[in-house]
């Protein structure tokens, strides 16, 4: 086997679930015989500075090229690159493919490369809403305002995407973008990039599989974890079991911290006297694991964004429960070959019809779910597979 020398690249090394990623994805092909790896990211001092330099981060482009320049990698693959990096990084690897002739592989974690905001969110109104994928590329996306801190900033926030855009050219540097859900995908091929392949990421829970829990209660305990932000739709969840009297639900909990906890609690009092409201505040990943599964009958996933790769469908699998899903966005597509999940629109119908379909999952006792595909061993595969690890420069060609 031809020996590899792979460089990774991330904006950081520890901070949210890229970050998780990004370590997998070092640890994974750093496992795999024959390959050398090396990381580059913002651990390094020198590497911080200003809102400038997220802008255009010239010591993070002169401390890549020596990087480059040292390792000669024959592939890099680049998880995150816009919120600290910048695009500066893209010109340096544009200057040095041709000299080394790496092979160039993108993982898209958010939806950067498709439009302005990250998170495929656009205000009307002051008031978030998804993009729909069928206006990417045209004037009606340009014109729809991207940011909700005003117009100035929107179109200065616009105009900085098109020009790094340019200058960095993602779509004709990287051989393959790697997407961890269809839906990301799908976003890409709207937006003009074909060259695409799915590789999902891997739940990496230390607990041992659960079978699929069973109950045959009337009323239900359903649980929402995450972070208590306006995109993540808790409040609309509260508003339709209100506007539906808490048919088939007995209590929502909520595991998680955010800009949003104080007003929900100030707003739904009511609730949290009466315990149809429970708010847990934020859990370490294992504990938490552990309490749903002793207390939870369904997991609830409610957000109002594009989201792309929510494993929490996977980890519900992982647990033994079942989960309701926002049918929007990735939520729609995710995990559907799981067995696990139920979706529901935001109308009150359509939520208890959805409650009355999870009641009666519940209370199957022979359902499966198969989350094989979203294993770490499968994901090292598909990875070696992608990046053609172990192809000597004369085999790719």
């Amino acid at each position: 086997m031809q020996r590899s020398r792979i460089l990774v690249i991330n904006d950081y090394a520890e901070l949210g679930g890229a970050e998780v990623i990004y370590q997998l994805s070092v640890d994974v092909l750093r496992a795999t015989p024959g390959v050398e790896v090396e990381c580059f990211d913002m651990h390094i001092e020198s590497l911080r500075g200003s809102a400038l330099t997220k802008t255009w981060n010239s010591p993070a482009a002169a401390a890549l090229a020596r990087k480059i320049e040292a390792f000669r990698p024959d592939r890099v693959l680049v998880h995150n690159y816009h919120n600290a990096l910048s695009a500066s990084v893209l010109r340096v690897l544009r200057r040095y493919k041709p000299k080394y002739g790496f092979l160039a592989y993108m993982t898209c974690h958010d939806f950067y490369l498709v439009y302005y905001n990250a998170a495929l969110m656009h205000y009307v109104d002051g008031k978030s809403k998804l993009l729909d994928l069928n206006i990417l590329r045209t004037r009606r996306a340009v014109l729809a305002r991207s940011s909700a801190r005003g117009p100035v900033y929107d179109t200065f926030k616009k105009m900085h995407w098109h020009v790094a855009r340019r200058l960095g050219n993602p779509a004709r540097l990287f051989d393959l973008f790697l997407c961890p859900s269809p839906f990301m995908q799908q976003a890409l091929h709207k937006s003009g990039i074909a060259n695409t392949a799915t590789l999902l990421n891997p739940s990496v829970m230390s607990q041992p599989l659960a079978l699929p829990k069973v109950c045959s209660r009337d009323k239900i305990a359903l649980a929402f974890v995450g972070r208590v932000a306006p995109e993540k739709g808790l409040g609309q969840l509260i508003a339709l079991a209100r506007a539906t009297h808490f048919a088939y639900i007995d209590h929502i909990a909520v595991y998680g911290d955010g800009p949003d906890l104080s007003f929900i609690r100030e707003m739904h009092t009511d609730l949290i006297e009466s315990g149809q409201l429970v708010l847990h505040g934020a859990l370490p990943r294992d504990e938490l694991f552990a309490e749903l599964r002793r207390s939870a009958d369904a997991l609830i996933l409610p957000s109002v964004g594009a989201e792309n790769a929510p494993l929490v469908v996977v980890e519900a699998a992982q647990i033994g429960l079942p989960v309701l899903v926002h049918d929007i966005g990735s939520l729609s597509t995710f995990g559907e070959e799981i067995g696990n999940k139920i979706k529901y629109s935001l109308d009150p119908t359509s939520f208890v019809n959805a409650l009355e379909k999870v009641v009666a999952h519940l209370s199957d006792q022979n359902r499966q779910y198969d989350a094989s595909a979203y294993s770490l061993p499968a994901y090292a595969a598909r990875l070696a597979s992608l990046m053609r690890v172990g192809e000597s420069r004369a085999m790719r060609d």
